[in-house]
């Protein structure tokens, strides 16, 4: 049902350290001689017995990592062989600048560059740097510069961990076997590590807690420490940021371990949501507007004032996007385990002649709905949380504004962060709508303006590149009409909609290249086909015959098995119901319905072992749709003898 399952969660690809950019190092020397010999020339600098030519070169391999490929190449030349022994090295600096090395190739080259480390032994060095140099650590004045420097390469480490347990399951075993879920629980006492370093242990344990039960039973232990956490507060304007950072941090750790309907929790999960509501609070609309007035290369703000103003803002819409995926999750219900089917069977079991029960009547079971406590349905109400998130959902940059934030490479990353915002704000809105009561959201009619207004958005360019926000969107867009099917109120501003209206979702369903996106275009068609249903609405026959006829087209036209699984349950759902049987006569459903399994079966199987999450619905019209079909034609042969048939 469009639902989003949870990713583990990675470090954002920023670099704190104040080293040297790629800028500095990449001559037209480098640039222009081959590859391969500047790296073995590096590879041996790096090897080096002087200590500015070790600092050197491992910059240099920083900048070189900037670029994916590159990263990904100096993890397979076996760089963790050659500098992981590096971590270990009595100088600060050499350690400092290592950690960075082997974190800008992790994060520049993902899966596969860690996997490479990995598989290099990099955890070996890196567990060893942990407790041979943090067991017994604190830190010192923070303000001093000695101190800051400890402090940032220890947050470079935990990064590090954090990023290759992100990408690889090996190291989340071996963090596991070394028990450093222990290790890094004490990190999180403030008074003596203070709030940086705190954040950065939490965000690293969300991710090391995910599908993790050895991590979460460790976790567990401590929980009091995580709850203390939650009650920190601040009169420092300066710090407001990082304490709400930090309680976000708190608050996703604390709902991936728990069930969000379990009674014990829910006092605590109440004040999760507190914490949520505050975070989505601030106007990320003013933020952008700051921005885009420091932004420009010419104004009179300082170089250190703007750097501090970006950091923040960003920092801020970073949080403000955990939030929102922190509540996305909160509903979210795994389907990957729902059903086993055996997909060989689909060409044995899905045809006409076969036997099979002859039902009177096809058994609809109702779906159970999951449903959140009275107490955190409360709080969503009270703090307008519903409100908060439809906010962000809003396009806020506009033409000027980008305008001005593509002109760097800070305002490009911003740009990223405020599209990916709405992005997960639609994915939550999707994820929530089901476990909500329907006037959390407003009135039947309100939803449907909503409906209207994504789509006036999403519609524009149903064919955009931009399909993680068009699949968001329509997830969304999908979720209200679905509520609407459920809850069967009177929704006769359905009236109103004409062919030219739902015109962009057919196009949509035919042109565009995602096929999550044609799936929820497909159940949009459908569930506004079960309201006009649902409600009687004569004037749209037209309409729902002419959609059938669209579904039924893609039956035999689509190149995907899942897509048109959707399709045919689409089109099972609508005529499930007797009073559909003379629109069904009219479009023919059922011999076009016969023509098509031939079609389907051969897609299943080409493509069952790509079918992935596809399978649930597969499995279920290899298992319903004969049974349908021949209920169906004993419909249509009881028509015949009324003669109700034009």
């Amino acid at each position: 049902m469009g639902k989003q399952k949870r990713q583990r969660q990675k470090p954002h690809k920023e670099n704190p350290t104040g080293l040297l950019s790629v800028r500095d190092f990449e001559s037209e020397e480098i640039m222009k001689s081959n590859k391969e010999k500047a790296l073995q020339s590096v590879y041996g600098d790096v090897q080096s017995c002087h200590l500015g030519e070790k600092l050197t070169a491992l910059q240099i391999l920083i900048a070189m990592s900037s670029d994916a490929s590159m990263a990904r190449q100096i993890a397979k030349d076996g760089i963790a062989k050659i500098i992981g022994p590096l971590l270990m090295n009595h100088n600060a600096a050499i350690k400092a600048n290592t950690v960075s090395t082997l974190r800008a190739i992790a994060e520049n080259g993902g899966e596969e560059a860690c996997t490479e480390l990995i598989k290099d032994d990099i955890m070996t060095p890196l567990i060893a740097l942990l407790k041979q140099c943090y067991s017994n650590w604190q830190p010192k004045n923070y303000r001093e510069k000695e101190a800051r420097e400890e402090i940032e390469t220890f947050v470079q480490t935990v990064t590090l961990l954090w990023t290759l347990c992100a990408n690889n399951e090996s190291a989340i075993k071996s963090v596991n076997e070394e028990d450093l879920i222990l290790f890094l629980i004490k990190f999180l006492v403030i008074d003596i590590y203070g709030i940086e370093i705190a954040t950065v242990i939490t965000q690293c344990l969300v991710c090391l807690s995910d599908e993790n039960c050895a991590a979460i039973t460790k976790i567990k232990e401590n929980e009091s420490i995580l709850l203390r956490l939650l009650d920190l507060t601040t009169d420092d304007d300066e710090t407001a940021t990082e304490v709400l950072v930090l309680k976000t941090s708190v608050a996703d750790l604390l709902i991936s371990m728990n069930n969000c309907t379990d009674n014990n929790w829910t006092h605590i999960l109440c004040k999760v949501l507190s914490i949520l509501c505050e975070v989505l609070a601030i106007d990320h609309k003013q933020l952008l507007s700051c921005l885009t007035s420091i932004l420009p290369h010419e104004n009179n703000v300082s170089s250190s004032d703007k750097k501090k103003i970006i950091e923040e803002s960003r920092k801020t819409l970073g949080v403000q996007e955990q939030a929102l995926q922190i509540l996305a999750n909160l509903c979210f219900e795994d389907e990957d385990d729902a059903i086993d089917s055996d997909i060989e069977s689909v060409s044995e079991t899905m045809e006409i002649e076969s036997e099979c029960p002859d039902d009177d009547s096809m058994n609809n079971d109702s779906k159970i709905m999951s449903t959140l406590p009275v107490e955190l349905v409360e709080v969503i109400h009270n703090c307008n949380l519903i409100d908060k998130i439809w906010d962000k959902t809003e396009l806020v940059v506009g033409e000027d504004s980008q305008e001005i934030l593509d002109q760097t490479a800070e305002g490009k990353a911003v740009l990223k962060q405020f599209h990916d915002i709405r992005c997960v704000a639609y994915l939550c809105i999707n994820n929530l709508l089901p476990s909500l009561e329907i006037d959390v959201f407003g009135v039947a009619n309100n939803l449907y303006k909503k409906w209207l207004e994504i789509g006036s958005i999403v519609f524009k360019d149903v064919v955009s590149d931009d399909i993680e926000l068009l699949e968001a969107a329509t997830a969304a867009m999908r979720a209200i009409l679905q509520r609407l099917v459920e809850v069967r109120t009177d929704c006769n501003f359905f009236k109103q909609l004409t062919i030219n209206d739902v015109q962009p979702m057919l196009n949509g369903a035919r042109q565009c290249s995602n096929a999550n996106v044609r799936v929820n275009l497909i159940r949009m068609l459908c569930n506004s086909v079960q309201i006009m249903i649902n409600n009687e609405i004569l004037e749209n026959y037209e309409m729902i015959k002419f959609i059938s006829t669209f579904l039924l087209d893609i039956c035999t036209t689509e190149t995907r098995a899942w897509v048109i699984a959707e399709s045919i349950d689409a089109l099972m759902d609508i005529y499930a119901e007797d009073t559909t049987d003379v629109i069904a006569a009219d479009i023919k459903l059922v011999p076009r319905l016969k023509s098509s399994i031939s079609y389907f079966k051969g897609k299943v199987r080409q493509q069952k072992k790509q079918l992935k999450n596809g399978i649930f619905v597969v499995s279920t019209v290899n298992e319903n749709l004969t049974r349908f079909i021949k209920y169906k034609q004993k419909q249509m042969e009881k028509l015949a003898q009324k003669g109700e048939l034009g």
